[in-house]
């Protein structure tokens, strides 16, 4: 088993805490990007090169395992949609997916390059990874769920609906998620 995890935390997100604090206390080696600090600053073309670099180097191997949460997540999506199918395994929590609007709420979020996930995706042209789950929110109006299963779909991946549960998702349920996955 791969004892080192490439790990994208969510935006504000560090290393160890949260998900990567549970990752360390199953005994894993963390590496990857804190969506927070200098990284944060960055323009979102160099973020992806750094990813890419990291993936590279590192986690392009069928036991390679990658975790990323919100905006994390999105930029990892960001990194694949330009790279060979992805050959290890993905686990994605509350994913950005692209920019959303909700008039009942009367939120809005753009995040750069934000149509590019749904027209590689509605085009058949994301490269599809060898295994890839995600988990999200019924309630996340960040990462709509239809959305979110529409994306696993085409990907061959599993799309898992939390109910009664907005963007956190909460220990109680990633605990045993990061258990089963990791197994």
């Amino acid at each position: 088993m791969t004892k080192t995890i490439y790990y994208l935390t969510g935006r504000a997100g560090q290393l160890n805490k949260g998900v990567g604090q549970g990752l360390l206390d199953r005994g894993f080696n963390l590496i990857g990007r804190e969506m927070s600090g200098a990284f944060d600053l960055l323009p979102i073309q160099d973020q992806i090169s750094l990813i890419t670099q990291d993936l590279q180097e590192k986690f392009w191997h069928e036991g390679a395992k990658i975790i990323a949460v919100s905006y994390g997540a999105y930029l990892l999506l960001q990194t694949l949609a330009d790279l060979e199918p992805y050959q290890g395994s993905i686990l994605l929590l509350s994913p950005v997916l692209g920019g959303i609007s909700s008039k009942e709420q009367m939120r809005y979020f753009s995040p750069p390059r934000s149509d590019k996930l749904t027209k590689l995706i509605d085009k058949d042209e994301f490269p599809i990874p060898n295994k890839i789950e995600i988990h999200v929110g019924d309630n996340d109006w960040q990462s709509p769920y239809d959305r979110a299963e529409k994306f696993a779909k085409a990907l061959g991946g599993g799309c898992f609906v939390v109910p009664d549960t907005g963007h956190q998702l909460g220990t109680n349920y990633v605990a045993p998620i990061l258990s089963s996955w990791l197994a």
